[in-house]
């Protein structure tokens, strides 16, 4: 992908295949959040990614841009995602995960001024979650009857929309550059 931003420290685009991420630690815990880009709708299909059970009136914008986000832990080691295990947290920890990742799209988003973001929830193949991640990102976003939650109330002209309703685990969350 020709991509005309230049990502700099603290994301960085080592990966290639218009893949960019940025890493950090909380409580002794190395992670990451990846973004790809995808340039046609044809991308989407691709990556199995129907939006149309998430979001019917969804356009493929042409200016702003569709990403994919990820996010896993990381072996320290040999630098490797774990799969998107559960990773057990004390206390609040993961409210502080999940605002350092909230907060890294948004840093993302300053750069590229994306247009669209979307991503899974990981299922709980181990069943160690107490509660499924679905039910966490839908509270966060303020879908399926839940209020929006502080962190994305903050995030002003963005839009979330999931297709969980219809058994699926994709979310789609529009900025106001879309």
């Amino acid at each position: 992908m020709d991509n005309p931003i230049q990502w700099l420290d603290p994301f960085n685009d080592e990966y290639q295949n218009g893949m960019v991420y940025r890493k950090f630690i909380l409580c002794g815990k190395l992670y990451g959040v990846g973004f790809q880009e995808l340039s046609t709708s044809a991308d989407l299909e691709a990556k199995q990614i129907n939006l149309q059970h998430a979001f019917p009136r969804f356009d493929f914008p042409l200016n702003s841009g569709v990403w994919v986000v990820l996010f896993d832990a990381i072996d320290p080691i040999t630098d490797e995602l774990l799969g998107f295990r559960h990773v057990q947290l004390e206390g609040l920890a993961g409210g502080r995960v999940l605002f350092n990742v909230a907060s890294i799209i948004y840093d993302h988003y300053t750069i590229c001024n994306a247009g669209v973001y979307v991503f899974s929830a990981a299922e709980d193949r181990e069943h160690e979650r107490g509660t499924d991640l679905a039910v966490i990102y839908s509270r966060a976003l303020g879908l399926q009857g839940h209020r929006k939650g502080m962190l994305f109330g903050k995030f002003v002209g963005w839009n979330a929309y999931t297709d969980v309703d219809a058994g699926g685990r994709s979310y789609v969350v529009t900025t106001e550059s879309y």
